[in-house]
């Protein structure tokens, strides 16, 4: 319905800036019904400045009275196209799931003044996740976005989206809220750790069949090697049941950057695979090619080229843009290829830990020789601090030789002088990953969970939890558990539950 160009903004003293120009294609601008609905883009698109968010700059009508938006342009490629070129590795997808994840949480929750309560997107899916060069994740084409005035958004008669990618409460046509968005952006976490599309069917009606009502398989039964802890955000996001989902997209971040493989540097990361999966049109950082001509770089990153070639055009008439795109295979048979980019090796929390022990062990040991010798050279009682034997005098006059350590070992130190303690090393306490933190300066603890069907409202000591399944962190001792549940008049109190130390006290309910 639209054609994008890419062009640039001419101002005085030669200012010039690279943009993006969406322009709606002939005949479409005199729709009505389109063109409301392209205003409205404009529209909610200007509240949304956020870094993870495509900016709109301006909005108007050309000299032919076709309706276009002036855009920030995003020099990259979109989530589509990389996905295209096979697995890629589990940091870089939790980075671009999180960037994806801190878009849509400042759109389902903008600030106040802004005159709306929240944006749901409505079309989350990878053709609309842009990915720059620089390692930047945007979220673009919020045409179908829907305000919420009051609040939800309001149902439609007519079911607007991708369907492979809709939430089951958005396939039904009932009122959404940014839940939605957070379960179609399950379906791609899925999608990017298993290799296969996920509703898979012939037509749209079977589509929306599927997504109401087909099965969610587990990411682990396809690929048994994935971490069961990203596995359990992305079941999550893809609950059904819209209590047990995320209620935020804070909450689903918060779980996801607490995953083994979450990357400290993540933009990196992305910028490196980039590089690599589109060699011939990625653009080689200035950096990288001046530290290659003074010889301290040996080779840029694998594939790249030496600057990028694509098409420069001038002026929002100047045509469409045509970079060319890489050769793209079905999703389902192209996951297999293998990145040498990211080389992150499983469980290696227990070797680093074990490594620092050593490291640290053994610095302790160093510092106590030095120690013990300067303090055996100070003695006034004559102790003698022998140098370890090099062939100069040093080694009769009992002084240490520059560039060599002094050695207890031939020291005669007596037995009974106080030496330095090496500091004890904490051992790593153990993660419960169905369970939230616990908060600094509690006692003793352990973990409640509960486990229901209906979903359950949860209270503790008159402390609302939110609705099960729930595992809570708890002080050790007796508490008061209330499970609630409106619709079906169900309302149970147990005034002592028992919480133990370092251990999960389950509460199962099945009302009927």
């Amino acid at each position: 319905m639209a054609e994008v160009y890419v062009g640039s903004t001419m101002g005085a003293e030669g200012f010039s800036r690279r943009i993006a120009i969406k322009r709606v294609l002939p005949g479409f601008s005199d729709n009505a019904g389109f063109a409301s609905m392209f205003v409205a883009e404009a529209q909610i698109s200007a509240q949304l400045v956020h870094p993870n968010i495509v900016s709109v700059l301006d909005f108007d009508r050309d000299a032919e009275g076709r309706l276009f938006l002036v855009m920030e342009l995003i020099d990259g490629h979109d989530l589509d196209a990389l996905i295209g070129t096979g697995m890629l590795p589990l940091p870089v997808v939790i980075f671009i799931i999180g960037e994806v994840l801190r878009g849509l949480g400042f759109a389902h929750d903008l600030p106040t003044g802004t005159g709306m309560r929240g944006i749901v997107h409505r079309d989350i899916s990878p053709h609309n996740v842009l990915l720059s060069w620089e390692g930047a994740v945007k979220i673009s084409d919020f045409g179908i976005a829907k305000a919420r005035a009051a609040s939800e958004a309001t149902a439609s008669v007519f079911i607007k989206g991708k369907p492979a990618y809709m939430s089951p409460e958005q396939a039904n046509g009932q009122r959404l809220d940014g839940r939605s968005d957070l379960f179609a952006v399950g379906v791609i976490l899925w999608e990017m750790l298993v290799g296969q599309r996920l509703f898979v069917a012939d037509d749209t009606r079977a589509t929306l069949a599927a997504v109401l009502f087909g099965q969610i398989p587990r990411p682990r039964t396809a690929r048994p090697d994935l971490p069961k802890d990203l596995e359990r955000v992305t079941m999550k996001l893809l609950e059904r049941d819209l209590p047990a989902r995320y209620a935020t997209a804070e909450e689903a971040i918060a779980d996801l950057m607490n995953c083994d493989d979450a990357p400290r540097s993540g933009r990196e990361v992305l910028v490196a695979v980039l590089a690599e999966r589109f060699p011939e049109t990625a653009p080689v950082r200035q950096s990288i090619a001046r530290a290659r001509s003074v010889g301290t770089v040996a080779t840029p990153p694998p594939g790249t080229v030496a600057v990028y070639s694509g098409p420069t055009l001038t002026g929002s008439a100047a045509g469409p843009l045509s970079t060319p795109a890489p050769t793209r295979a079905g999703l389902s048979t192209v996951m297999s290829a293998p990145t040498a980019t990211i080389a992150k090796p499983r469980g290696r929390r227990l070797p680093q830990l074990a490594m620092l022990l050593v490291v640290m062990v053994a610095s302790g040991a160093v510092t106590f020789m030095i120690v013990s010798a300067a303090r055996h050279r100070a003695d006034p009682a004559g102790d003698t601090v022998s140098a370890l034997d090099t062939g100069s005098p040093a080694g009769a006059a009992g002084s240490a030789h520059p560039g060599t350590a002094a050695s207890d070992a031939t020291a005669g130190v007596p037995v009974d002088r106080a030496t330095p303690a090496v500091p004890a090393i904490p051992a790593p306490k153990p993660r419960a990953f169905d369970a939230q933190p616990t908060q600094p300066g509690l006692g003793a603890s352990g973990f409640l969970r509960i486990v229901s069907v209906p979903v359950l409202a949860v209270t503790v000591d008159g402390k609302p939890y939110g609705d099960t399944p729930l595992t809570i962190p708890l002080n050790v001792g007796t508490h008061r558990l209330r499970l609630q549940n409106s619709q079906t008049h169900f309302d149970e109190v147990l005034p002592s539950v028992n919480i133990n130390e370092n251990q999960t006290t389950t509460i199962e309910r099945m009302p009927r």
